[in-house]
């Protein structure tokens, strides 16, 4: 067998040791390029059913008996060759300064300049010059040219004028201290002297001093010389390390391994944070190694503390990842039911925050806000964690009457303290839920004062949102009537942008047509109608399930040209609310005219299709505007048929049960009062 042969055979026995991680792994080897002590190529790994071209950083081997001792192959099995002594592996630990050396660094530290550095150098013994001597020197170094943005201009100072140093001198010391830091092989001297070029913005010949530091830390990385901890650091230096970002990802990338090597040691919660705080500083790797960390996260969950659970949750949110590990995410939303004692109201503000970026919600994190409603009420300190609590509640439609209940005395007792965004999505949350909050005449006495107080600082469209949830639970704002349909307000909703103004405009009809159903005070409608068509948005779940429904339908009323399809209300305006998604008349001629505000309905049959999204989380109360919608329509005299979407989807495969569900649903609206 060919020395080549054999290394490749050893070369692949190293990784396929090293990168399992509890699942199958394909590799695949391809050259790229080639230096005197380091060879790059890449690796197709097979994680799961992702496949990922990985870079491979491969150290050169001059003895290769000593690559059979570090892989476990015994040597006497191999012929032809013999072992050389001269390239053993040399591992400096870390020590602890001697007096000598912190003498120097002191006067190091006395400098003002980089010349009078230089000169200090000249005057010392290369032997005291040691590896932390230096890191320190080449950081002060740099620190002392970076000091200003002129670097290196001509400028006068109380000790004279400091002039632009010598290149050649420069080179020559710089070259001299990087071959005693690259010596070293200590890890937190080459840290430190990565972090030190990294700042260096001395015109020369910057990438070659990065190019020789990068090549050192990957042998170190390569020969098991850093920790865990000292390659997540080495990550995230290098994720600043040139001003091109794409390289900084790539160059970064190349660490990998060195981690992967070292997923044994993942087993505390210091280890785990540190790895998960470099994955936004990687790109082809990061799959890979996110995924070993939700596996050991699982696994270790119980040492991980209220910080170490800020750190991933920010780190998450930042990669913004989407394939997220459902026993990963039950994992850290268990944990905060667990540990909600133990966690502050700025903790739990953040922890929040980071479900509803992530999208997600479960039991858990409920019953972990009603906990905290519960515990402390109005004595939450944050008035951001009652706004993003009930942000939350909106986007995942959770009607909790322990959390609502509570947000609404906190905003009884807190007002005072509240800004316009805090007020709005506040009061918001209860019409959207459809739920009326405690102490209900103070808390719309106070609400009435500070909206008044405060119109002003609310943007327009906002402030038509807020109006138009007060509808959905039937609170009538006359009082805001001459505020909103005025030129001046109208004039400033017409300076936002152009898909705010389009929004604003339909809720505002919305508003308008929904007073003058319903309130006897009110003196509108103030809006002409629309004259010319439009096109609005309707959801294509409910369109097709509405054509496949007319025929089961058809079989039902007895005649399929008493059905219509996406009726839109006459002398109402063009809104979502107000399209009626199969309609069924009283007979064929009734087809053929148009029902809506201003005619008599009350033989009329609306069926509106019941999406998951128009109920609460539950599934079993419907949200605000779906309750608007139905009350609106029985006010104009129209009997409301509900089908559910889920419900209808599932009989598609069975027609008689389908045909018996949409004539039970019909015959219980016809006799309803």
């Amino acid at each position: 067998m060919s020395v080549v042969r054999r290394l490749t055979t050893c070369s692949r026995r190293l990784i396929n040791s090293r990168l399992v991680v509890g699942r199958t792994l394909s590799v695949n080897f391809s050259s790229r390029k080639s230096g005197d002590r380091l060879s790059e190529t890449s690796v197709f790994i097979q994680n799961g059913t992702k496949i990922s071209e990985l870079p491979v950083v491969v150290k050169k081997v001059k003895d290769v008996f000593e690559l059979y001792r570090r892989i476990g192959i015994n040597p006497k099995n191999t012929t032809g060759l013999t072992p050389e002594s001269d390239d053993k592996l040399d591992i400096t630990a870390p020590k602890e300064l001697s007096d000598e050396e912190r003498e120097v660094i002191d006067g190091f530290s006395r400098c003002y300049n980089s010349s009078s550095i230089f000169r200090l150098l000249e005057t010392i013994p290369q032997s005291e010059v040691t590896p932390p001597v230096a890191a320190h020197a080449l950081r002060k170094i740099i620190d002392l040219e970076s000091d200003t943005n002129d670097t290196f201009k001509h400028r006068e100072t109380i000790r004279g004028s400091v002039k632009k140093p010598d290149s050649f001198l420069r080179i020559a010391f710089i070259t001299t201290l990087l071959d005693i830091v690259c010596g070293s092989k200590d890890p937190s001297v080459i840290l430190d002297g990565l972090s030190s070029v990294m700042r260096d913005q001395f015109p020369g010949d910057q990438a070659a001093y990065k190019q020789r530091l990068l090549e050192q830390l990957l042998l170190c990385v390569s020969d098991g010389v850093f920790s865990l901890q000292q390659i997540c650091q080495a990550v995230n230096i290098l994720s600043m390390f040139y001003d091109d970002k794409k390289k900084c990802l790539e160059t970064a990338d190349k660490l990998w391994f060195g981690i992967m090597n070292m997923s044994s040691q993942l087993d505390n919660a210091e280890d785990i944070v540190a790895v998960f705080s470099t994955l936004p500083h990687l790109n082809k790797s990061r799959n890979m190694l996110l995924k070993l960390l939700e596996e050991r996260a699982v696994e270790h969950w119980q040492k991980l503390n209220t910080r170490d659970m800020i750190e991933i949750m920010r780190v998450l949110t930042e990669i913004k990842y989407e394939r997220l590990s459902g026993v990963f995410l039950r994992m850290l939303s268990g944990w905060l039911y667990l540990n909600i004692h133990t966690v502050t109201d700025q903790q739990m503000l953040a922890l929040i925050w980071g479900f509803h970026l992530l999208d997600y919600t479960d039991l858990s994190i409920i019953r972990a806000m009603e906990k905290i409603i519960k515990h402390k009420g109005c004595q939450i300190s944050e008035i951001d964690l009652i706004y993003v609590m009930c942000s939350y509640c909106t986007k995942f439609r959770i009607r909790s009457p322990t959390i609502l209940e509570g947000v609404g005395q906190y905003f009884i007792e807190h007002h005072l303290s509240m800004e316009p965004v805090h007020i709005m999505t506040i009061a918001q949350t209860f019409g959207h839920m459809d739920f009326h909050p405690p102490n209900g005449f103070k808390f719309w006495e106070i609400l009435e004062t500070q909206l008044e107080m405060k119109f002003s600082q609310f943007p327009p469209k906002d402030m038509v949102d807020l109006l138009v949830s007060f509808l959905y639970i039937e609170k009538y704002p006359l009082n805001f009537v001459n505020k909103i349909f005025n030129p001046f307000f109208i004039d400033k909703l017409h300076n936002q942008s152009d898909s705010e103004v389009s929004s604003s405009r339909q809720q505002l009809k919305l508003l308008d047509t929904g007073m003058h159903l319903e309130s006897r005070g009110y003196q509108g409608p103030f809006l002409p109608k629309d004259t010319n068509y439009k096109s609005i948005n309707h959801d294509s779940r409910i369109s097709r399930l509405t054509g496949k429904l007319l025929h089961p339908l058809s079989d039902v009323v007895g005649d399929i040209s008493r059905l219509g399809k996406q009726v839109v209300l006459a002398s109402l305006p063009l809104h979502p609310l107000y399209i009626v998604d199969i309609m069924i008349y009283p007979s064929h001629a009734a087809s053929l005219l148009r029902f809506g505000f201003r005619t008599n309905n009350s033989s009329n049959v609306a069926v509106l299709v019941m999406t998951p999204e128009h109920y609460d989380r539950t599934g079993h109360h419907l949200l605000g505007p779906q309750a608007l919608r139905i009350r609106h329509l029985k006010l104009m005299g129209f009997k409301v048929m509900l089908v559910n979407m889920n419900t209808a989807n599932k009989l598609m495969m069975n027609p008689a049960n389908l045909k018996e569900y949409l004539q039970k649903l019909y015959l219980d609206t016809l006799s309803a009062k």
